[in-house]
C-alpha cells in the first residue's frame, strides 16, 4: 500500500477520533473500575473494547511449565517464536526466550513489564530481527500475564503492532513461600531441576515483596532423539576435488582418477559419524554432525525480583522494582571444527598430496574423532523502576516512572584461523613454524598444530533503555450517559546498542565500504558498533460513553523518532446490543521504527543453503556464511490494524468471544532470504563463490519489503460448569497472510514453513481447550494443545522417504495437586503432573540436508515430561 493511502487511513481515523469527542448520552454506574493493558484510563467495563486475554496464576501453575518460553510455546496467538535449542537456524539466540503475536516477527510484538517497557535483548535472530528476552522473568513471580491482541501504537508507541504481552508481577504479598520441582522426559535422561521462593512482608504502610528462581536444566542431544536430525549432514567431511587425471600406484589412495573426479578420504567409513554421498563425477566423504547436536542445552538460570510499594499519608504512592538474571548456557556442542569455506587449492607436490595434480580441499580440520567444541552463551539482564503516582486537588491523578534496563549477551564460537591452517598446510604450522598438516592422512595431525590453528572468538552485544513516563488521567466532563474519562501524557527514551569482539572476529572494511574477510574458516564476524538515539512520544486518549449501551475509545499519539517521527490515532467502540451480545470494533494505525542493529551494524550468521548445478538440480546442502549489512536509510515500518468481534453471555456463566482481525503490514523491515536469493540469481553479484565455483557465502541486504497482509479470526470460551468445573477454549486461524518476496512475487505464506522467503514456519491453526477441577484442598487440570499441519514447499518427489507435510500436533497435558496443612499457619502443596501423556514426537519436517528433522519453532522435542512440585507456605 503506497504512503499517501497510509497517511489518508490515518487522517480519516484521527477525524472519527474528533468527532466522537461530540457525542453524548444517559446514566452512569458506581462500580469498581480497573485498569487494563492498553489504556491508561480506568474502565467500569470487563469486557471492553480492544481484545485482551488474561492468564492467571492459576492457569499458568496448571501447565507445569518451568519457564516462560515453555508457557508462551503453548499460546494460541503467538506463531515462530524462538523458544528451542537449534544450532542451525538460530544459534545466535540460545538461552534466552520471546514472543511472535500473530507471526508478524519477533521485533512487531511489544513486551512490558507491569506495563513498563523492557530494553530488547542483545542477541540477534538469524534474520536480524531484535526482541524482548522473556527469559529474564521468574514464573513463579507472575501475577497474570495480560495479551493485548491488536495494535495499540496510539497507547505505547513504537513495535506494538501485533499486540502487547504485559507481564504483571505479584506485589503486597504477605508470607513465605519456598518450591521445588522437578520434571523429567520419560525417554532419556534430560531433566530441569528449581527451586524458588516468595517473601513478603508490611512494615508501617510499606510492602517488600522479594522472589528467586534458579533452573538447573540437563541436556538432550540428537543422539537421544536420532530420527529429529537424521539428515543433519554435511557434504564437507574430507574429500579432494581433482584438477587434472591422476594415476595412484600405491597406499590408501591407489587407483586412477579423472579430472574434476571427487575422491573421499578413503577412511571415511571407520568412524559412525562418516557417510560416503555420491556426486555427479565420484563420491564425498560427508560428516553425519547431528548426533553431536543438542535439542535441548545444559543450562542454568538465576533470576531474582523484588518491589517495594509504600503509601504515603498524603495518598501519593511508590511503587519500586528490580531485577536481575544470569543465564548461561554450558555447553552448546558444535562439530569439533567447521568446514573450510575458503576451500583451498593444494599443489602437486604440497601437504602430502598422493595424486601429483593440483586439488581443491573439500573438507574440515578435524573429524568426528575428535570432542566436539562448546560454544557456551552468557545472558545477563538487570532492569530497575521507580513509580510515583497520585493525585490532585481536583480528583485527577498522576503517574510518573523511570525505568532502566540492560542486557548483556555474550557469545562464544570456536573456529580456525584460516593463516595459521594455510601454514600447517605448507608445512610451517604449530607454535615454532615447522609442523606439517597433511589433510589426506589427519591421523597425523599433532595436538600443537591443533591448538595453534584453533581460536575461540568471543563477542558482546549490550543494549539498554532508559524511560521516562508521566500520565495525567481524570474525568474530563459529565455526559447524559455518564462521565468522560481522559489520559494525556509523554514519554522519553533513549536506547543503546553496542557490540564488542575480538580482533579475529570483528569485520572491518575497505576504502569502498566492502567488508574484508576475517581470519576463519568458517565464521564470518561481526562490526563493532556502539550507538544511542533519543524519541519523545506525546499521547492523549478518550473514554466516552454515547449512551447507555455504546461507548467510544479515542486515542492518538505523536512520536518524534530520531530521523523520522509517526502520528498514530485508534478508535474503538463497544456496544452493549443487548444482556447476553456485545459488539466491539476497532481502527489503528501502529508503526516500528528499524533498530539500531539493523541500522548500523553488520553481522553474519552460518546458514544452511542449497546451492544448485547448472542444469539446475540440486547439489548437496551446506553451511555458509550469511553476511547482512546495516541500511541507514531504512524506513520505519507501518500499519493498519482492524479488528471486529462479538462477545455472547447465554448465562453468566458461559461465554463465547469471536473476533476478526485484519493487518496491513506496509514498509516491513527485513533481511533478503539467503535461499531465496541464490534461487532467484544463482551467480548474482552478491553470491559469492570461490574460484573453483564453491559457495562460500551469500551477502543480503536489509531492506523495506512492499507490503504483508494478515487477516484471520479468534476464539476464545469460558464456561464454569459448577464451583468444581470450569472449561476454556483459546484458538487463533490465520486466513491469508500474503507477502511480497524479496523478488517482487506475492505469495501466500499461511500454512507453508516458507523455506524460501523471510516469514516463519506459519501453521494456520493454533489452539488450546482446558478443562480444570477444584476441590477442597485439591486441584487438577487437563490441557489440551493443537498445531495444525502445514506445508514445507519443498520438492521431495526424488525422496519416497519423505513428505511435503508437516503433520498436526496434538499434545495432552494433565495435573494434579493437593494441599496438605502443617500448622495453623502454614501448608504444602503438592503437585504431579505429565506434559505430553500421550508421548507424541514432533510431526516431521524435510527441509534440507543439514537441518533438523523437525521444526523447533512450533513444536517441543522432549516427548513425554514427568514432573513433581512442592510448595511450602508460611
Amino acid at each position: 500500500m503506497k504512503m499517501t493511502q497510509l497517511l489518508t487511513s490515518k487522517r480519516l481515523i484521527a477525524i472519527s477520533i474528533s468527532a466522537a469527542l461530540t457525542f453524548s448520552a444517559t446514566a452512569q454506574q458506581d462500580v469498581e473500575k480497573i485498569q487494563v493493558t492498553g489504556s491508561y484510563i480506568k474502565r467500569t467495563a470487563v469486557d471492553a473494547s480492544e481484545p485482551v486475554q488474561v492468564l492467571d496464576y492459576n492457569f499458568i501453575q496448571s501447565t507445569g511449565a518451568t519457564t516462560i518460553s515453555e508457557l508462551i510455546g503453548k499460546l494460541a496467538i503467538s506463531s515462530g517464536a524462538e523458544n528451542q535449542a537449534d544450532s542451525f537456524s538460530q544459534a545466535a539466540t540460545q538461552g534466552t526466550g520471546n514472543v511472535n503475536l500473530r507471526g508478524l516477527g519477533l521485533s512487531s510484538t511489544l513486551v512490558l513489564i507491569n506495563g513498563r517497557r523492557q530494553t530488547i535483548s542483545g542477541a540477534l535472530t538469524n534474520d536480524g530481527s531484535v526482541f524482548v528476552d522473556t527469559s529474564h522473568i521468574p514464573i513463579d513471580a507472575i501475577e497474570q500475564i495480560e495479551v493485548l491482541k491488536e495494535g495499540a501504537a496510539s497507547t505505547y508507541g513504537s513495535d506494538a503492532i501485533a499486540g502487547v504481552v504485559n507481564f504483571i508481577l505479584r506485589k503486597d504479598f504477605e508470607g513465605l513461600e519456598f518450591n521445588a520441582s522437578i520434571s523429567k522426559a520419560a525417554d532419556g535422561s534430560q531433566k530441569d531441576t528449581d527451586i524458588g521462593f516468595l517473601w513478603g512482608a508490611e512494615f508501617n504502610n510499606t510492602f517488600i515483596t522479594v522472589s528467586g528462581h534458579y533452573l538447573d536444566r540437563t541436556p538432550l542431544t540428537i543422539a537421544d532423539r536420532p530420527d529429529l536430525g537424521d539428515v543433519a549432514y554435511s557434504s564437507l567431511g574430507n574429500s579432494f576435488l581433482l584438477l587434472g587425471n591422476a594415476e595412484v600406484t600405491e597406499g590408501a589412495y591407489a587407483g586412477s582418477y579423472g579430472a574434476f573426479e571427487n575422491v573421499p578420504d578413503p577412511t571415511c567409513l571407520d568412524d559412525s559419524l562418516g557417510i560416503l554421498i555420491p556426486q555427479a563425477y565420484g563420491s564425498r566423504c560427508g560428516f553425519n554432525y547431528g548426533p553431536l547436536y543438542n535439542l535441548v542445552n545444559t543450562e542454568t538460570r538465576a533470576q531474582l525480583y523484588s518491589n517495594l510499594s509504600h503509601n504515603f499519608d498524603n495518598g501519593n504512592e511508590l511503587f519500586i522494582d528490580v531485577s536481575w538474571s544470569s543465564n548461561e548456557v554450558k555447553d552448546n556442542p558444535q562439530s569439533p571444527s567447521y568446514p573450510d569455506l575458503t576451500f583451498p587449492y593444494i599443489g602437486p607436490s604440497d601437504s602430502g598430496n598422493p595424486f601429483g595434480v593440483g586439488v581443491v580441499w573439500l573438507g574440515r580440520p578435524l573429524g568426528a574423532d575428535y570432542e566436539p567444541a562448546l560454544s557456551p552463551r552468557e545472558n545477563d539482564t538487570f532492569r530497575s523502576s521507580f513509580n510515583l503516582v497520585g493525585d490532585f486537588d481536583n480528583g485527577w491523578g498522576w503517574d510518573t516512572a523511570l525505568t532502566y534496563s540492560k542486557n548483556n549477551y555474550t557469545q562464544y564460537q570456536q573456529d580456525q584461523l584460516k593463516s595459521r591452517l594455510v601454514a600447517a598446510l605448507a608445512g610451517t604450522g604449530g607454535p615454532n613454524n615447522d609442523e606439517l598438516f597433511n589433510p589426506f592422512d589427519r591421523s597425523s595431525l599433532s595436538q600443537s598444530v591443533i591448538d595453534d590453528f584453533t581460536y575461540m572468538t568471543r563477542s558482546e552485544k549490550t543494549t539498554d533503555l532508559l524511560v521516562l513516563d508521566a500520565v495525567i488521567d481524570g474525568e474530563l466532563y459529565e455526559l447524559p450517559a455518564g462521565t468522560i474519562g481522559f489520559a494525556a501524557g509523554a514519554q522519553v527514551r533513549n536506547e543503546g546498542f553496542k557490540v564488542a569482539t575480538d580482533d579475529v572476529f570483528e569485520i572491518k572494511f575497505d576504502a569502498d565500504g566492502n567488508p574484508i574477510p576475517v581470519d576463519l574458516i568458517f565464521l564470518q564476524g561481526l562490526s563493532e558498533v556502539d550507538v544511542d538515539r533519543t524519541s519523545l512520544a506525546v499521547f492523549a486518549e478518550s473514554v466516552i460513553p454515547v449512551s447507555e449501551d455504546i461507548e467510544i475509545k479515542a486515542a492518538l499519539r505523536y512520536e518524534k523518532l530520531e530521523n523520522d517521527s509517526s502520528i498514530d490515532p485508534k478508535i474503538a467502540l463497544r456496544w452493549q446490543i443487548s444482556d447476553q451480545w456485545i459488539m466491539r470494533a476497532s481502527a489503528s494505525t501502529a508503526f516500528r521504527d528499524a533498530s539500531l542493529s539493523q541500522k548500523n551494524a553488520s553481522s553474519a550468521v552460518i546458514t544452511s543453503i542449497t546451492d544448485y548445478n547448472d542444469d539446475g538440480t540440486a547439489k548437496s546442502s551446506a553451511f555458509v556464511g550469511v553476511i547482512a549489512t546495516g541500511n541507514e536509510d531504512l524506513k520505519p515500518e507501518q500499519s493498519e490494524n482492524y479488528n471486529i468481534g462479538v462477545i455472547f453471555k447465554p448465562t453468566d456463566n458461559l461465554d463465547f468471544k469471536v473476533d476478526f482481525w485484519r493487518v496491513d503490514y506496509t514498509d516491513l523491515i527485513t533481511v533478503e532470504n539467503a535461499q531465496g536469493k541464490l534461487i532467484d540469481d544463482p551467480n548474482g553479484a552478491d553470491i559469492i563463490r570461490t574460484e573453483a565455483g564453491f559457495l562460500q557465502s551469500v551477502k543480503v541486504n536489509y531492506f523495506n519489503s512492499s507490503s504483508v497482509s494478515v487477516n484471520g479470526f479468534d476464539v476464545e470460551s469460558q464456561w464454569t460448569l459448577s464451583d468444581q468445573f470450569n472449561l476454556s477454549i483459546n484458538a487463533s486461524h490465520f486466513n491469508s497472510y500474503e507477502l511480497t518476496k524479496d523478488n517482487g512475487e506475492v505469495v501466500e505464506a499461511a500454512g507453508s514453513f516458507n523455506v524460501d522467503n523471510f516469514a516463519r514456519s506459519m501453521p494456520k491453526t493454533k489452539g488450546s481447550l482446558n478443562f480444570n477441577w477444584v476441590g477442597e484442598g485439591q486441584r487438577a487440570s487437563l490441557n489440551i494443545n493443537y498445531v495444525s499441519s502445514y506445508d514445507t514447499g519443498v520438492d521431495v518427489s526424488a525422496l519416497p522417504n519423505e513428505s511435503a507435510t508437516v503433520d498436526a500436533f496434538t499434545t495432552v497435558d494433565t495435573q494434579y495437586s493437593a494441599n496438605f496443612g502443617i500448622t495453623e499457619n502454614s501448608e504444602a502443596v503438592l503437585t504431579l503432573g505429565v506434559k505430553n501423556l500421550l508421548n507424541e514426537l514432533p510431526p516431521r519436517a524435510y527441509i534440507a540436508e543439514g537441518s533438523l528433522s523437525y521444526d523447533p519453532k512450533q513444536h517441543n522435542p522432549l516427548g513425554r515430561v514427568l514432573y513433581a512440585k512442592v510448595k511450602f507456605a508460611f
